[in-house]
């Protein structure tokens, strides 16, 4: 599988009518999706009760609903490229009564810097797009740089190392769930294209690697589904 050097376009490619139909996607791409964001709850738990939550690609803001609901007294910022998807966001931290608690940046994580560094921060199916271990880095130190000394950064992305048999067996094998759910061999065969062309996996060593270098320390993977996996490190103190 090769990867493009030409960056994802995630601005054009999550348009108005991808963010419309999003949430069901993504629930039949990963069918653990739910899962993973109940999952990063107890991570979280041992915070302050104020406690402020930086969401970096927060896309139609399912971390930011789910972690509103359990701690009540947090507040959140919403961070995306994409006008539609926070648009998507806003509308449902609306609808659930969170709207005075979110704050929203139409932009790059790398453009934004917040004058009081968070308590945590999330970045859920976001770097893997980024192509390029330069381009990765600079992300997660954006990520850092962001959190308070000792801060929690949650990560879940697609990864693996593409030339090894356990991957081409994991890919296989998610796809065939994903047709399982009655979609089309056409849509299939456009998802798996879109996988390949714009998805930037990397191997765990090299992603945890990538994490310590930007001063993260400790990272742990507590999720996998297929290839999509999920992480919890500390921001160096």
């Amino acid at each position: 599988m090769t990867q493009p050097s030409e960056q994802f376009d995630a601005t054009a490619h999550f348009d108005e009518s991808l963010a419309a139909k999003y949430d069901r996607r993504i629930r039949l791409f990963c069918p653990s999706y739910d899962a993973l964001h109940q999952m990063i709850v107890p991570w979280l738990q041992g915070l302050p009760e104020g406690s402020t939550f930086l969401s970096a690609g927060a896309g139609t803001g399912a971390e930011i609903v789910t972690l509103g609901k359990c701690f009540p007294c947090w507040r959140f910022v919403a961070v995306d490229v994409s006008p539609n998807m926070l648009g998507a966001c806003q509308h449902k931290a609306a609808e659930a009564k969170m709207a005075e608690r979110v704050s929203f940046f139409n932009g790059r994580l790398q453009e934004y810097q917040s004058s009081v560094p968070f308590d945590a921060a999330s970045s859920v199916f976001v770097a893997h797009f980024i192509k390029g271990r330069e381009e990765k880095l600079a992300y997660f130190r954006s990520m850092a740089s962001n959190l308070k000394p000792g801060g929690l950064f949650i990560l879940a992305d697609l990864f693996g190392d593409t030339s090894s048999s356990d991957f081409k067996r994991l890919l296989n094998a998610w796809l065939l769930s994903y047709a399982g759910h009655g979609v089309s061999t056409e849509e299939v065969a456009k998802d798996r294209a879109h996988v390949e062309n714009d998805v930037a996996f990397v191997p765990e060593n090299e992603l945890v690697g990538l994490l310590r270098e930007a001063g993260f320390s400790q990272p742990l993977r507590f999720y996998q589904t297929f290839l999509f996996g999920g992480w919890v490190a500390t921001r160096d103190v």
